[in-house]
């Protein structure tokens, strides 16, 4: 259950710019239902432009998360430094959210930013995490390395006598 913290409380706001700062720590990633990120330490500044019917969002992101190599498993401190924008529209139609607009209604005067800044800080990671990632100064665990080379040495299927039974059969 997220914090009202991360509420962003819009319904007050005068039309222009106005600008926020949240932390997100171990205690932020840690009341999320979700097993991608346990700990890190992450400052968000939020730029926001209101007007009458929209809500303008630009958060810079700026900190480190806690991720395992996914070559070697050591524990890294994986930076994170990204710009993301998300649109608010405010308005009693119906209109479908999509990827970077959420309409709200008029009645309405807070917004929940916990699932927008977990995702943004989730984005930010790349698909594979390795320890020779030009982000982190790091080398993976040699011992690691060498235990991996040597199982896949032994992945060898053809010396295996099973494997020469079945070309047997198939050679028929």
């Amino acid at each position: 259950m997220a914090s009202k913290d991360y509420h962003l409380v819009y319904g007050s706001l005068k039309e222009g710019l106005h600008e926020f700062s949240y932390h997100l720590t171990e205690d932020f990633f840690t009341s999320i239902e979700q097993e991608l990120i346990q700990k890190g330490d992450v400052h968000v500044l939020l730029k926001l432009d209101r007007s009458e019917r929209h809500l303008s969002l630009d958060f810079k992101l700026d900190g480190w998360v806690d991720k395992s190599c996914d070559t070697c498993l050591s524990q890294l401190q994986y930076p994170i430094d990204s710009l993301h924008h998300l649109h608010v529209k405010i308005s009693d139609k119906e209109m479908e959210d999509e990827a970077d607009l959420i309409v709200l209604g008029s009645g309405e005067y807070q917004l929940d930013l916990t699932s927008h800044l977990f995702d943004f800080v989730a984005l930010s990671l790349p698909m594979k995490i390795e320890c020779e990632d030009p982000m982190n100064s790091e080398e993976c665990d040699k011992t690691v390395l060498k235990m991996l080379a040597t199982e896949e040495g032994d992945n060898d299927k053809t010396t295996h006598p099973e494997w020469q039974k079945l070309k047997e059969i198939f050679k028929n």
